[in-house]
Formats: C-alpha cells, sequence, structure tokens
C-alpha cells in the first residue's frame, strides 16, 4: 500500500488483511460495507479515500456524511489523526454552521464531513456543487430508505460529479 504513505501518517492505521480485501473492491467499484462495530469502516473509509485523491490530486474532494452531529465530528477528529493534510483542509458542517460561511469553506475543503441534511440543503440552494467530490462515503447506510436525506444526495451526486465513487457503510445488514 505504498500509495496511502502519501497521505497517511505512519504507524496511524495498520490495515488488516480483511480490510485490505474491502479496499480492493472499494477503489474500483461503488461498495457497501457491512461490518460489525470496532472491526475499522472507518479505516477501510480512509483508506479508500487516500486511493481516491491518489488519483485525482488536483481537485479530489472528499464527502463524508453521518446521520447526527456527534458522529461527524468523531470522524472529522479521527481523520485528523490518520491524514497528513493540514487540518485547515478538514471541514465540518451541521447545522450550527451558518450557511454563508459554508460557502467559503466548501472552496478550502480536501475532506467535508456533514450531516446529510446540511449538504442537501446547500446542494438544492446550489451552495455546493459535488462536482470534484471523487469519493462519497455514507455512515449508517442503512439509513438510506424513502425520503431520508442520503437518497437525494445519492442521485445528485451521481449528476454532478466528474470522478464517481460511492462507499456506504453500516454496521446493520
Amino acid at each position: 500500500m505504498a500509495f496511502a504513505k502519501s497521505f497517511i501518517k505512519e504507524g496511524s492505521i495498520e490495515p488488516r488483511l480483511y480490510q485490505e480485501t474491502i479496499l480492493d473492491t472499494a477503489v474500483n467499484k461503488n461498495t457497501l460495507v457491512v461490518l460489525p462495530t470496532g472491526l475499522g469502516k472507518t479505516v477501510i473509509a480512509a483508506l479508500v479515500a487516500a486511493k481516491r485523491l491518489e488519483l485525482n490530486m488536483v481537485e479530489g474532494k472528499i464527502l463524508f456524511l453521518a446521520p447526527t452531529k456527534p458522529l461527524v465530528e468523531q470522524h472529522a477528529s479521527s481523520w485528523k489523526d490518520i491524514f497528513k493534510f493540514p487540518k485547515e483542509e478538514f471541514k465540518v458542517f451541521t447545522g450550527l454552521v451558518s450557511p454563508q460561511k459554508r460557502i467559503s469553506e466548501y472552496d478550502e475543503a480536501r475532506f467535508i464531513f456533514a450531516t446529510p441534511q446540511v449538504i442537501q440543503n446547500d446542494v438544492l440552494a446550489n451552495r455546493f456543487s459535488m462536482e470534484h467530490v471523487v469519493l462519497l462515503i455514507v455512515d449508517e447506510a442503512h439509513r438510506t430508505t424513502g425520503e431520508y436525506p442520503y437518497e437525494f444526495i445519492a442521485r445528485k451526486y451521481f449528476e454532478q460529479a466528474n470522478e464517481k465513487r460511492l462507499l456506504a457503510l453500516t454496521a446493520s445488514p
């Protein structure tokens, strides 16, 4: 996994064989990862993100969606410890960040961690385009049914993104 050395801090993660096997699939295909809590879905997502950025470094962005503010903040915090990128390139968007502030920060972000409601609202209001998002990560993917914003975001992502890859994560089959 030489590609990871460019972006991932040494010693921050030690992928297991099953994670590397899932990585091989997820880099090349849209993938649903179903693993029990604590078996490293975040590690898999980070490795896929590193590979996608290696392939699309110039403008590539990672969009990581989680259904609650605490989960959004938890993922952002753990990824700041994993990746070598400056902290300023990690942006957390929940309902607490004003729409006007988000507009300018989307451009600065390499990693966007957000609740689906925020992204849905910003896409609908043309405050955010997913054109440069090279990986859409959906945490708690079992919530993608019905009118939940995940479905809308995924549809818009496949309409807007230049380099599409979807990684859905869940502990619930």
